[in-house]
């Protein structure tokens, strides 16, 4: 059992068992790389500072969020973790603003939204 508190206001909308998955990915790469394990509440703490921290950040300062106001933080994020993984596939060094601009040109709900993406990442 594990004893991780996600937030309700932080990770609304997103499922416990999907966050525990992101945490527990995050440890085993982190092990990876280093000579001892880390737990897993270290992985947590470490995930929020270099995971969701940026994402989220970058999501709310690009303005994604607004670009999806019935949709919870937490699932917004895990949007948008997916989106960036798959871009990271093709190309391993997109970074997350791209990948969140990318996610609003393609997914906003309106053209308006979608162009008012597009254009953010044409200057970027």
């Amino acid at each position: 059992m594990n004893t991780l508190h996600f937030s309700p206001a932080q990770f609304a909308g997103a499922r416990h068992e999907e966050l525990l998955q992101h945490v527990e990915e995050h440890k085993y790469l982190a092990n990876q790389t280093i000579p001892h394990e880390i737990s897993l509440e270290e992985a947590f703490n470490s995930w929020l500072l270099l995971v969701h921290g940026p994402v989220a950040e970058t999501i709310e300062t690009e303005g994604l969020n607004r670009a999806f106001p019935q949709v919870g933080k937490g699932e917004l994020f895990l949007w948008v973790s997916r989106h960036w993984h798959h871009m990271k596939q093709r190309n391993p060094d997109v970074s997350v603003r791209e990948a969140v601009l990318d996610f609003g040109t393609r997914f906003a709900a309106d053209a308006v939204t979608r162009f008012g993406f597009f254009l953010k990442r044409a200057v970027a």
